[in-house]
């Protein structure tokens, strides 16, 4: 009699450039190979492609375990435990007590473990260590990928996912700014507002009032998919926006990086750096605004520009 499985197969960034027979097509047809000639009938497959291993809340793994409550299946199988997770304690959890208690047999063909066949030490002692290797090879990589973007920082290089509003990553190097020549006019028109004494409320109806694109408009033409810190779904310009631009020191050529970093290798939440960690470089691009401009008629918005005087909307084009 047949055992129904499935196979469930992962890639994260971080094997993008280590090993070809980590694909998913090379995972899954490595696994097809294995079904058939141990008389084991894959019934689904369940993908992850782009999520960590040592996130265990990935979309395809947490159906494949309601699937498991439902009793779809009797065995899991997977290319190798890097595949399965690579944060050893909840891999441990789940190879060690969930799917045993669940009776489900868990096979991970690199390693030669099966669960049914699996004596005490490949248990207790084998698989634990694998995990922690993975688990390790992890740590590694986030490591190496900070010291990476440390280094780029502190060089000069832009190492954004996309550049701010009136600069566009340059054609030849994308870890350099240049101007956007399609929006840097209404960077410069807000800023010349703002000199002129203008609130944000109020510069931002002007810009409505003619139709300016706002950034996450301009991102969409570029036909770009993106996450923005700006509300995708709000296209039209409010004083947040404003606030965000004219407090934003790249406009006078300040690069400004590293504000913000995540919590650590296994955890997706991001805290604040302290200011005085931050990475700074000068004069890194070229400036869409004067700093002069910046240093005399500006400089009370670096303090608390909540504290604006608002103005009323009387237009000088």
């Amino acid at each position: 009699m047949k055992t129904n499985a499935c196979m469930y197969l992962r890639l994260s960034k971080e094997d993008e450039n280590v090993n070809e027979s980590n694909s998913i097509s090379n995972q899954r047809g490595l696994i097809k190979s294995y079904a058939e000639s141990n008389g084991l009938t894959i019934i689904k497959e369940y993908v992850d492609d782009g999520y960590s291993g040592t996130n265990f809340e990935r979309p395809k793994f947490k159906e494949m375990l309601k699937d498991l409550e439902l009793g779809k299946f009797q065995a899991i199988i997977v290319k190798d435990l890097s595949r399965f997770g690579r944060d050893y304690i909840e891999a441990g959890k789940y190879l060690q007590k969930i799917f045993p208690e669940k009776g489900v047999r868990f096979i991970s063909v690199n390693d030669n473990y099966d669960s049914d066949s699996a004596d005490v030490s490949d248990m207790h002692l084998i698989l634990p260590i694998r995990n922690f290797i993975n688990d390790s090879y992890a740590r590694d990589i986030s490591t190496k990928v900070k010291s990476s973007q440390s280094m780029k920082r502190k060089k000069g290089e832009f190492i954004g996912a996309f550049a701010p509003f009136g600069y566009k990553k340059s054609d030849s190097d994308k870890h350099k700014l240049v101007i956007d020549k399609e929006v840097f006019h209404i960077i410069k028109r807000i800023f010349s507002m703002k000199v002129e004494g203008y609130s944000s409320k109020a510069i931002a109806d002007f810009l409505n009032s003619i139709g300016m694109v706002t950034p996450s408009k301009h991102k969409e033409n570029m036909g770009t998919n993106f996450a923005t810190g700006f509300v995708v779904k709000n296209s039209k310009w409010d004083a947040k926006m404003i606030n965000r631009i004219i407090t934003n020191r790249v406009y006078v050529g300040d690069l400004e990086q590293g504000k913000k970093t995540k919590l650590n290798y296994k955890s997706k939440k991001i805290i604040d750096v302290k200011k005085d960690d931050w990475v700074v470089i000068h004069n890194s691009h070229k400036a869409i605004i004067d700093n002069e401009i910046v240093n005399n008629g500006l400089h009370f918005l670096y303090k608390d520009f909540l504290h604006c005087l608002s103005m009323p909307i009387v237009y000088r084009l």
